[in-house]
Protein backbone atom coordinates (compact mmCIF):
# COMPACT_ATOMS: atom_id res chain seq x y z
CA UNK A 1 0.00 0.00 0.00
CA UNK A 2 3.16 2.28 0.77
CA UNK A 3 4.80 1.64 -2.36
CA UNK A 4 1.54 2.01 -4.76
CA UNK A 5 -0.68 4.60 -3.19
CA UNK A 6 1.54 6.33 -0.86
CA UNK A 7 -0.53 4.81 2.20
CA UNK A 8 -3.69 6.14 0.63
CA UNK A 9 -6.37 3.94 2.35
CA UNK A 10 -9.34 5.19 0.16
CA UNK A 11 -7.14 4.93 -3.39
CA UNK A 12 -5.79 1.57 -2.89
CA UNK A 13 -9.61 0.24 -1.93
CA UNK A 14 -10.43 1.77 -4.33
CA UNK A 15 -8.01 0.12 -6.73
CA UNK A 16 -8.80 -3.09 -5.66
CA UNK A 17 -12.05 -2.82 -4.93
CA UNK A 18 -12.24 -3.07 -1.49
CA UNK A 19 -14.08 -1.78 1.71
CA UNK A 20 -11.75 1.32 2.83
CA UNK A 21 -13.50 1.34 6.12
CA UNK A 22 -12.69 -2.60 6.43
CA UNK A 23 -9.12 -2.23 5.77
CA UNK A 24 -8.63 0.74 7.87
CA UNK A 25 -9.60 -1.52 10.66
CA UNK A 26 -7.60 -4.30 9.96
CA UNK A 27 -4.71 -2.02 9.62
CA UNK A 28 -5.66 -0.37 12.93
CA UNK A 29 -2.68 -1.91 15.83
CA UNK A 30 -5.58 -1.47 18.18
CA UNK A 31 -8.07 -3.60 15.97
CA UNK A 32 -9.28 -7.23 18.11
CA UNK A 33 -6.66 -5.76 21.17
CA UNK A 34 -3.95 -6.29 19.05
CA UNK A 35 -4.52 -9.73 17.82
CA UNK A 36 -4.71 -11.07 14.22
CA UNK A 37 -7.07 -9.98 12.34
CA UNK A 38 -8.20 -14.13 11.42
CA UNK A 39 -7.92 -17.21 9.29
CA UNK A 40 -10.77 -16.56 6.85
CA UNK A 41 -9.59 -12.75 6.86
CA UNK A 42 -6.03 -13.45 5.74
CA UNK A 43 -6.99 -15.66 3.09
CA UNK A 44 -9.44 -13.86 1.66
CA UNK A 45 -7.17 -10.68 1.19
CA UNK A 46 -4.56 -12.72 -0.16
CA UNK A 47 -6.80 -14.09 -2.69
CA UNK A 48 -8.44 -10.57 -3.54
CA UNK A 49 -5.19 -8.98 -3.74
CA UNK A 50 -3.19 -11.39 -5.75
CA UNK A 51 -0.59 -12.29 -3.11
CA UNK A 52 0.67 -15.40 -2.32
CA UNK A 53 -1.08 -18.19 -0.05
CA UNK A 54 0.32 -17.55 3.92
CA UNK A 55 1.49 -14.09 2.33
CA UNK A 56 0.37 -12.76 6.11
CA UNK A 57 1.49 -15.43 8.11
CA UNK A 58 4.98 -15.64 6.28
CA UNK A 59 5.64 -12.45 4.42
CA UNK A 60 7.13 -12.23 0.80
CA UNK A 61 9.84 -14.63 0.10
CA UNK A 62 12.86 -15.22 -2.76
CA UNK A 63 10.18 -17.73 -4.30
CA UNK A 64 7.34 -15.52 -3.95
CA UNK A 65 9.23 -12.41 -5.93
CA UNK A 66 6.86 -12.80 -8.93
CA UNK A 67 3.94 -11.78 -6.72
CA UNK A 68 5.01 -8.52 -5.15
CA UNK A 69 2.67 -6.59 -8.14
CA UNK A 70 -0.69 -7.19 -6.78
CA UNK A 71 -3.28 -7.79 -9.30
CA UNK A 72 -6.71 -6.83 -9.70
CA UNK A 73 -9.40 -8.53 -8.19
CA UNK A 74 -12.17 -10.25 -9.56
CA UNK A 75 -15.10 -8.12 -10.33
CA UNK A 76 -17.97 -10.19 -8.82
CA UNK A 77 -16.65 -10.62 -5.67
CA UNK A 78 -19.04 -9.34 -2.89
CA UNK A 79 -16.85 -7.90 -0.53
CA UNK A 80 -16.34 -5.00 -2.59
CA UNK A 81 -19.48 -3.46 -3.21
CA UNK A 82 -19.51 -1.53 0.01
CA UNK A 83 -16.69 0.63 -1.13
CA UNK A 84 -18.10 1.17 -5.08
CA UNK A 85 -21.36 2.65 -3.26
CA UNK A 86 -20.00 5.16 -0.58
CA UNK A 87 -19.23 7.89 -2.22
CA UNK A 88 -19.03 8.67 -5.49
CA UNK A 89 -21.83 7.03 -7.55
CA UNK A 90 -24.04 7.06 -10.85
CA UNK A 91 -26.91 8.98 -9.61
CA UNK A 92 -28.63 12.23 -11.47
CA UNK A 93 -28.89 14.75 -8.68
CA UNK A 94 -27.55 17.79 -10.46
CA UNK A 95 -24.46 18.38 -12.56
CA UNK A 96 -23.00 14.98 -13.85
CA UNK A 97 -20.66 13.09 -11.18
CA UNK A 98 -17.67 11.28 -12.45
CA UNK A 99 -16.93 8.28 -10.42
CA UNK A 100 -13.93 9.25 -8.91
CA UNK A 101 -13.52 8.96 -4.55
CA UNK A 102 -11.23 11.01 -2.71
CA UNK A 103 -9.24 9.88 0.79
CA UNK A 104 -10.53 12.07 3.71
CA UNK A 105 -7.86 10.80 5.61
CA UNK A 106 -6.01 12.89 8.06
CA UNK A 107 -7.30 16.24 7.31
CA UNK A 108 -10.70 16.42 7.06
CA UNK A 109 -13.09 17.16 4.52
CA UNK A 110 -14.29 20.27 6.48
CA UNK A 111 -16.08 23.42 5.16
CA UNK A 112 -14.79 26.90 4.86
CA UNK A 113 -15.89 30.23 4.08
CA UNK A 114 -16.25 30.82 0.40
CA UNK A 115 -18.56 29.76 -2.67
CA UNK A 116 -18.95 27.32 -4.54
CA UNK A 117 -21.90 24.55 -3.34
CA UNK A 118 -24.79 24.88 -5.89
CA UNK A 119 -27.96 23.73 -4.61
CA UNK A 120 -29.27 21.48 -7.30
CA UNK A 121 -32.47 20.42 -6.18
CA UNK A 122 -35.02 20.43 -3.35
CA UNK A 123 -35.95 17.37 -1.18
CA UNK A 124 -39.60 16.19 0.41
CA UNK A 125 -40.08 14.66 3.19
CA UNK A 126 -42.46 11.34 2.89
CA UNK A 127 -43.44 8.32 5.51
CA UNK A 128 -41.10 5.95 7.05
CA UNK A 129 -38.15 8.36 6.31
CA UNK A 130 -38.38 8.39 2.19
CA UNK A 131 -37.60 11.50 0.32
CA UNK A 132 -38.36 12.90 -2.95
CA UNK A 133 -35.91 14.82 -4.58
CA UNK A 134 -36.48 17.62 -7.23
CA UNK A 135 -33.71 18.34 -9.13
CA UNK A 136 -33.74 21.49 -10.77
CA UNK A 137 -33.17 21.45 -14.75
CA UNK A 138 -29.56 22.28 -15.86
CA UNK A 139 -29.13 26.04 -16.04
CA UNK A 140 -32.18 26.70 -14.17
CA UNK A 141 -32.74 27.96 -10.28
CA UNK A 142 -29.09 26.68 -9.71
CA UNK A 143 -27.81 29.09 -6.58
CA UNK A 144 -24.85 28.93 -4.61
CA UNK A 145 -24.46 28.80 -1.03
CA UNK A 146 -22.37 31.64 -0.43
CA UNK A 147 -21.16 31.24 2.96
CA UNK A 148 -20.07 27.73 2.07
CA UNK A 149 -16.70 26.00 0.20
CA UNK A 150 -16.00 22.31 0.32
CA UNK A 151 -12.70 20.36 -0.68
CA UNK A 152 -15.03 18.26 -2.56
CA UNK A 153 -15.10 19.78 -5.89
CA UNK A 154 -18.61 17.74 -6.66
CA UNK A 155 -20.56 18.92 -2.78
CA UNK A 156 -23.96 19.88 -3.70
CA UNK A 157 -26.62 21.60 -1.74
CA UNK A 158 -30.50 20.70 -1.35
CA UNK A 159 -33.26 22.35 -0.22
CA UNK A 160 -35.55 20.82 2.43
CA UNK A 161 -39.26 21.02 2.59
CA UNK A 162 -41.44 19.95 5.12
CA UNK A 163 -41.37 18.65 8.75
CA UNK A 164 -40.81 15.14 8.73
CA UNK A 165 -37.42 15.43 9.07
CA UNK A 166 -37.40 17.90 12.46
CA UNK A 167 -36.05 18.85 14.48
CA UNK A 168 -32.75 17.78 12.98
CA UNK A 169 -33.37 19.11 9.46
CA UNK A 170 -36.19 21.83 9.62
CA UNK A 171 -38.13 23.31 6.38
CA UNK A 172 -36.07 25.78 4.48
CA UNK A 173 -33.36 24.78 5.43
CA UNK A 174 -30.15 23.21 3.22
CA UNK A 175 -28.28 20.35 3.67
CA UNK A 176 -25.15 20.30 1.85
CA UNK A 177 -23.62 17.01 0.83
CA UNK A 178 -19.71 15.31 -0.03
CA UNK A 179 -20.20 12.45 -2.50
CA UNK A 180 -16.22 11.73 -2.42
CA UNK A 181 -16.24 11.76 1.26
CA UNK A 182 -15.80 8.99 3.09
CA UNK A 183 -19.56 7.92 4.82
CA UNK A 184 -19.44 6.71 8.71
CA UNK A 185 -21.15 4.98 11.51
CA UNK A 186 -22.84 8.09 12.96
CA UNK A 187 -22.99 10.32 10.02
CA UNK A 188 -25.93 11.68 8.23
CA UNK A 189 -26.51 10.28 4.69
CA UNK A 190 -28.31 10.66 1.69
CA UNK A 191 -29.00 7.23 0.57
CA UNK A 192 -30.25 6.75 -3.13
CA UNK A 193 -31.58 3.24 -3.92
CA UNK A 194 -31.34 1.35 -7.40
CA UNK A 195 -35.57 1.73 -7.50
CA UNK A 196 -34.84 5.16 -7.45
CA UNK A 197 -36.52 5.74 -3.82
CA UNK A 198 -34.06 7.70 -1.41
CA UNK A 199 -33.61 8.23 2.08
CA UNK A 200 -32.01 11.24 4.19
CA UNK A 201 -30.68 8.65 7.29
CA UNK A 202 -28.44 8.27 9.93
CA UNK A 203 -25.84 5.32 8.51
CA UNK A 204 -25.42 2.88 11.77
CA UNK A 205 -23.39 0.08 9.95
CA UNK A 206 -22.06 -1.91 7.02
CA UNK A 207 -21.58 -5.69 7.75
CA UNK A 208 -22.07 -9.07 6.11
CA UNK A 209 -23.18 -6.87 2.33
CA UNK A 210 -25.89 -5.34 4.28
CA UNK A 211 -26.35 -1.38 5.25
CA UNK A 212 -28.34 -0.04 9.00
CA UNK A 213 -29.85 3.08 8.30
CA UNK A 214 -31.50 4.86 11.51
CA UNK A 215 -33.99 8.08 11.83
CA UNK A 216 -33.11 11.34 11.87
CA UNK A 217 -36.03 12.46 13.88
CA UNK A 218 -36.52 8.53 16.00
CA UNK A 219 -39.72 8.70 14.31
CA UNK A 220 -39.10 5.48 12.81
CA UNK A 221 -37.46 2.65 13.71
CA UNK A 222 -34.21 1.99 11.93
CA UNK A 223 -34.06 0.02 8.36
CA UNK A 224 -31.24 -2.93 7.16
CA UNK A 225 -31.02 -2.95 3.17
CA UNK A 226 -28.48 -5.80 1.29
CA UNK A 227 -25.66 -3.07 -0.45
CA UNK A 228 -27.22 -4.88 -3.83
CA UNK A 229 -30.27 -2.25 -3.64
CA UNK A 230 -27.98 0.74 -2.86
CA UNK A 231 -26.92 3.06 -5.30
CA UNK A 232 -25.19 5.20 -3.63
CA UNK A 233 -24.48 6.74 0.29
CA UNK A 234 -23.16 10.16 0.58
CA UNK A 235 -22.32 12.14 3.46
CA UNK A 236 -24.44 15.04 4.43
CA UNK A 237 -21.11 17.42 5.60
CA UNK A 238 -23.15 20.14 7.04
CA UNK A 239 -27.19 21.58 7.75
CA UNK A 240 -27.26 25.41 6.77
CA UNK A 241 -30.26 27.65 8.64
CA UNK A 242 -32.95 28.62 6.31
CA UNK A 243 -32.10 32.04 6.54
CA UNK A 244 -28.95 31.64 4.36
CA UNK A 245 -29.34 34.17 1.38
CA UNK A 246 -28.25 32.71 -2.12
CA UNK A 247 -25.97 33.88 -4.44
CA UNK A 248 -26.51 33.52 -8.25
Amino acid sequence: MDKETAGNVAAFARNHNQDATRLRQLLNENYRKGKSFGENAARRLETDLGLPPLFFDFGATENQASHEHISAPNEHESTSQSSDLIGPSTRQIGPSIDETLESNVGEELNLRPGRGVAVVGEVQGGPDGYISVDDYPAGHGCALLPDVRSRDKEAYGLKVRGDSMRPRIKSGEYIVVEPNADALPGDDVVVRFVDGSAVVKELLWIRDGEVCLGSINNGVPPITRPMTTIRSIHRVAAIMPRGSALGT
